[in-house]
């Protein structure tokens, strides 16, 4: 039950969404403001009602057409279709629950423009949403607040305190965005925010990603997708935070010592597997610790990073994926599970993975060398209930077989763990 508000392009990211889903499940479209008459296309069947008993066909409807719009009647005095009540978005949200389908709200006007700040009364939630997403156009960024590409200028003026010939920057977009009285304006409690990036083509790519990377560090968003809508691939890049879970709980039974101690270049080999997560772009890091808690909690202390403690750690491996995944699962839209025993891992490999999700959104992605599949591996919340119903020493190899995967072709040094003496000899000669 998602509502879209802002600008630039609202109506065809909800189009466009209809058409791809509805062949999985029903769309609902609805709408708390005024659509313009052309878009009685934004699904297949257009119900326009005035009173609730008028919603008896939509049932039918749904099941005839999968995706269908449903409006008030044109607006007196204005060649527009009018939004619908509370009393009827109450059935509409019924009928979805009932139906499986999804309910698409667009919730703000914009007379087709780029980018906005809401009016006194705008816009108009319903309380219920799980899913908010504002919408700004990217081909705002570069041109003036007067350029014609802004609803109610002077409303984003008196927001940003600028003038209003003042070009617009990277900077702007994202404060108008997550600003409680912009983008997340009467957002319900507990609704996930995903901000919707449009027009990211050439250029202005590279501006939405600057928009995105400002977003995700200072505010609830979940993710920010950059989209080009008319495309044949409308999702261009999908920026989510992407966490990393650094396994250091194990006894290192063959080895005899801590591995994660090993001291290698100067650092233990924990810190080695941190270093690769944060600088990779990880966030948040957590560590998991079992075995020697205090001695690997200080070989890090100094890093960033959160710890959990696995009581249970003795019990297999899985216990560890489980601990690490309840302490992000909440607020990252993937993890990356790091071995503290896979030296040779760095942040390019790390970051290479996050990149290959974020154009993707495979469920999972993972290194190949030497012809096979290696660490660290990424995991998409898609997986998420999977990961926690491992038991025992099975790790997240076990999800291989259930989910699409996505390879990245690597060197493989980073097959190299550290399990025992001549591991260990074998890194040294690696390092010279």
């Amino acid at each position: 039950m998602a509502a879209f508000v802002g600008a630039g392009g609202k109506s065809s990211a909800i189009a466009c969404i209809a058409s791809e889903v509805s062949g999985e499940f029903p769309v609902i479209v609805s709408t708390t403001t005024h659509l313009a008459l052309s878009q009685r296309t934004l699904a297949k069947a257009h119900l326009v009602v005035s009173s609730l008993a008028e919603l008896k066909a939509l049932p039918a409807l749904l099941a005839k057409h999968r995706s269908v719009l449903v409006t008030g009647p044109v607006a007196r005095g204005e060649p527009r279709w009018s939004g619908v009540d509370g009393n009827v978005m109450k059935v509409l949200r019924r009928v979805a629950s009932v139906k499986g389908a999804a309910l698409l709200i667009e919730a703000d006007g914009a007379r087709g423009l780029s980018l906005k700040v809401p009016g006194e009364r705008e816009p108009v939630i319903p309380r219920f949403a799980d899913m908010v997403v504002p919408v700004a156009g990217l081909d705002a960024i570069g041109a003036s607040l007067d350029s014609g590409l802004v609803h109610h200028p002077e409303r984003v003026a008196a927001l940003l305190w600028i003038g209003q010939g003042e070009t617009l920057l990277p900077s702007h977009v994202s404060r108008i965005l997550v600003d409680p009285a912009g983008g997340l304006k009467r957002t319900p409690p507990g609704s996930e925010v995903r901000v919707l990036l449009t027009k990211a083509e050439g250029d202005r790519l590279a501006s939405g990603r600057e928009v995105a990377a400002a977003i995700l560090a200072s505010s609830p968003v979940q993710a920010v997708v950059l989209g080009s809508l008319l495309s044949s691939q409308p999702a261009v890049e999908v920026h989510g935070r992407v966490a990393g879970v650094v396994l250091a709980a194990g006894g290192s039974s063959r080895l005899h010592r801590p591995k994660q101690l090993v001291q290698w270049r100067g650092k233990p080999l924990v810190w080695h597997a941190v270093h690769a997560a944060l600088e990779g772009g990880l966030s948040p890091v957590v560590v998991v610790l079992g075995a020697n808690e205090a001695e690997i909690r200080d070989a890090v202390r100094d890093e960033p990073v959160r710890f959990v403690q696995n009581q249970a750690w003795e019990e297999g491996q899985s216990t560890s994926v489980r601990s690490g995944l309840a302490a992000v699962g909440r607020e990252a839209d993937a993890v990356v599970f790091m071995l503290s025993d896979t030296p040779l891992v760095d942040s390019r490999l790390v970051a290479a993975l996050v990149h290959e999700h974020r154009v993707s959104l495979t469920p999972i992605v993972a290194p190949q060398a030497g012809g096979r599949w290696a660490n660290p591996v990424l995991f998409d919340r898609v997986t998420f209930r999977d990961l926690a119903s491992l038991y025992g020493d099975m790790g997240g190899r076990l999800l291989f077989d259930r989910f699409r995967m996505a390879g990245i072709q690597w060197a493989p040094s980073i097959l190299l763990d550290i399990d025992t003496a001549e591991d260990l000899r074998e890194l040294e000669r690696l390092s010279e």
